[in-house]
């Protein structure tokens, strides 16, 4: 059996929307009773390489929705892992910067309040509060909020994931390695 797919369900495989894809060909197997053949997506018909690999996560004698997925399972562990370890490596990297930059202000805000509290220099934190609100503000909207995290969320995504064959696993990877590495 051959499936032709619209251009636009290629865009979004290929963006990185593969639970769709698996949605898809789970129950596509679910309702045939057989895997089809996909011709025009990565890892689909005519590569040899896939096929080994695709053979080997096929041969238990699971039922052809399992097998399907098993399938759908090393194609995607082959789309996602470097996007996502290299998300996880720059989850990780940012995490730790993250952490020494505020250390550092930290330092620097007790510093500056200790000389303010003996005298020998005065703050106008007014002054201070108005420049570093409106370098913060990006949106140009007369107050920081998360629209304006929202903007340099996109620009840091940009560029780190700037030539990366697949920038949902590196997204996905980033969060795991900002969260629980």
């Amino acid at each position: 059996m051959d499936i032709s797919l619209p251009q636009t369900f290629l865009k979004m495989v290929n963006k990185g929307s593969m639970s769709i894809f698996a949605l898809v060909m789970y129950q596509t197997v679910k309702n045939t009773g057989s895997y089809p053949e996909c011709k025009g997506l990565p890892g689909g018909a005519g590569e040899e390489d896939d096929a080994k690999k695709e053979e080997e996560a096929a041969s238990d004698d699971d039922g052809p929705a399992d097998n399907a997925m098993k399938l759908f399972l090393v194609h995607v562990s082959k789309q996602l892992t470097l996007g996502g370890v290299s998300g996880m490596c720059a989850g990780y990297a940012t995490k730790t910067v993250a952490k020494q930059v505020a250390y550092g202000i930290g330092l620097f805000f007790i510093g500056i309040q200790v000389l303010a509290y003996n005298g020998i220099i005065t703050v106008p934190w007014d002054s201070v509060e108005k420049k570093l609100k409106a370098a913060a503000d990006l949106d140009g909207d007369g107050d920081v909020d998360v629209d304006d995290l929202l903007i340099v969320w996109k620009k840091v995504k940009k560029v780190l994931s700037y030539g990366l064959p697949n920038a949902a696993g590196f997204v996905g990877g980033f969060m795991v390695g900002i969260k629980y590495l």
